[in-house]
């Protein structure tokens, strides 16, 4: 499943002009992006770090990893925070998506924060197995939706209004 979202997103990036990227590294169920980064190495891979304070802050690729006290893999906080308008594409978890770009996290509200601060001409790529694509999920005025949605099917435009 991993590969062929894999394979799928390689195909929607690979026409762009390489720019910077967010990806992230995989929890427990979540899809591995990690061959990505050498499919497209003429991008700038960024990954999220959880601050002491909760905040998120993005690490280049290359900056070692340590391991947060939940349990993930993250860049350590060595090297220089990368602002989050200079990143051109975003590709966020999900426990669930809904053809209009709704999320469902894990409650924190980080990439609702994160997508809130991005240019406006910045993509937002939910990524997740077909199976976590619902109906409809909940939504609140704070929530940010994400304009496509990567499964093993491809990468879709998400219709905001149904």
């Amino acid at each position: 499943m991993s590969r062929r979202i894999v394979a799928g997103l390689f195909a929607w990036l690979s026409p762009s002009l390489p720019g910077t990227i967010s990806a992230f590294l995989p929890m427990e169920g979540e899809v591995d992006l990690r061959p990505l980064f050498d499919m497209l190495p003429g991008w700038r891979w960024v990954l999220p770090r959880v601050e002491v304070d909760r905040s998120v802050t993005f690490r280049d690729l290359a900056v070692p990893r340590e391991t947060h006290p939940f349990g993930m893999a993250q860049p350590s906080d060595s090297g220089p925070a990368i602002p989050i308008p200079e990143i051109d594409v975003f590709l966020v978890p999900g426990l669930a998506f809904d053809p209009r770009g709704g999320r469902l996290g894990n409650g924190a509200g980080h990439y609702d924060r994160i997508l809130s601060a991005a240019r406006g001409d910045a993509a937002a790529i939910g990524i997740a197995p077909a199976p976590r694509l619902v109906d409809a999920v909940p939504v609140e005025e704070h929530d940010v939706r994400v304009g496509w949605l990567a499964t093993e099917d491809g990468v879709v435009s998400c219709a905001p209004n149904g």
